[in-house]
């Protein structure tokens, strides 16, 4: 019987055990922390369901990675708006242009955006930099008010510093007023009693998946694990630096803390599930409110404060010099280990700011390839 050992217990591993599983194929998942799930595990506070790691929506294109979702837990309907606080009013993200009107200076403001209506979304994409991009796609006023403070929160550092890769997906001006942020076919929140937690569950609860928590897994402790759990193959999703014990170097991330409080005899807070904050004057970037999402009846609420800077591996800092650092680990380990047997998979190990649809369709994809290359092997448990 052909076994794999998964390194890191998040989404991605919990769907490529499940997908390993239907044909046959063992896992052994290995999480260092005292549960899995990690930044996607729901909670309970004060008898509130809420995500202690910030608002994540199930929203995406790919029908079977929703089917298969939905296979886990039911998802309710829910469709993601998102507030903002610009010059003391509660406005909508993204920019609609029937917000253009409360703010000062609105002429200006509509001006400056017929004079980019028409230009070309292709060549906007191959902007220097991120504050680039959007300065050709909105003028300097919006961005001044919307963009840059926030995204300089959120990233510790000058807009102009970051790659303009990733604004096409986040930012963008809706001349057709719709005010929802995401335009996927399927979308929706678990409407199960524990939320996400039911969604991992579901996926780690598949036969021949065993999980441990509480184990540190390193490249030095690696070859003891696989003896011990048997297993013909290693997939990686976890940090490779950290795994390797920063041997090449460390790899950038920004990371964010979110405080929760429970509020009671209350039963929303504010007006949509996420707010946010870019004016410098807060020290938090956004404040989430998952109750707006879980549809939960219960009195009070909870909502979760969000700072950046922390010490964790929220996002990749997207710079040519940390994707070739963690090029240089993928291709290190394939060396350690053997390429026939190591393989990657998921946002930490690949180094990318992926969603969670994202995660499980990678899972899945490079589930395929290992049985693909197991059933050329002729190896026993991958027909």
């Amino acid at each position: 019987m052909t076994r794999a050992l998964i390194v890191g217990g998040g989404l991605t591993a919990a769907t490529l055990a499940w997908r390993l599983s239907q044909d046959g194929v063992e896992s052994t998942v290995l999480e260092r922390a005292e549960q899995t799930g990690g930044l996607v595990r729901s909670d309970h506070m004060g008898g509130v369901l809420y995500e202690p790691h910030g608002s994540h929506i199930f929203h995406t294109e790919d029908e079977e990675v929703w089917n298969l979702a939905n296979q886990m837990t039911p998802f309710r309907d829910y469709r993601h708006r998102v507030d903002i606080l610009i010059e003391g009013k509660i406005l909508n993200w993204p920019i609609l242009l029937s917000d253009i009107d409360a703010q000062s200076r609105s002429e200006e403001i509509k001006a400056e955006l017929e004079a980019r209506r028409d230009v070309d979304a292709e060549a906007r994409a191959q902007a220097a930099n991120f504050e680039e991009w959007c300065l050709e796609l909105m003028g300097p006023t919006l961005y001044d008010r919307y963009i840059r403070p926030y995204t300089e929160k959120q990233w510790g550092r000058p807009a102009r510093t970051l790659s303009a890769s990733w604004a096409p997906r986040r930012v963008s001006v809706r001349w057709d007023n719709d005010p929802y942020l995401f335009p996927d076919p399927y979308q929706g929140w678990p409407a199960g009693p524990n939320g996400y937690t039911d969604l991992l569950d579901g996926l780690f609860g598949a036969p021949g998946v065993t999980v441990r928590t509480g184990v540190d897994v390193t490249l030095e402790t690696l070859d003891r694990h696989v003896r011990e759990e048997q297993a013909d193959l290693v997939v990686l999703t976890c940090p490779l630096d950290e795994f390797c014990g920063n041997e090449l170097g460390a790899l950038e991330w920004r990371g964010i803390d979110v405080r929760s409080v429970h509020i009671p005899h209350i039963e929303y807070a504010q007006g949509a599930m996420v707010v946010n904050y870019p004016g410098e004057g807060y020290p938090f970037i956004r404040i989430h409110e998952t109750k707006h999402a879980s549809g939960q009846q219960i009195e009070g609420t909870v909502l979760g404060f969000e700072f950046t800077g922390a010490p964790s591996r929220h996002y990749p800092i997207e710079l040519p010099e940390n994707r070739a650092l963690n090029d240089r680990y993928q291709d290190h380990l394939r060396g350690v280990i053997g390429a026939e047997r190591v393989h990657f998979a998921g946002r930490l190990a690949n180094y990318v700011y992926i969603d969670m649809d994202d995660c499980m369709r990678e899972a899945l994809t490079t589930a395929e390839q290992l049985l693909d290359g197991l059933a050329r092997d002729g190896a026993p448990g991958a027909a």
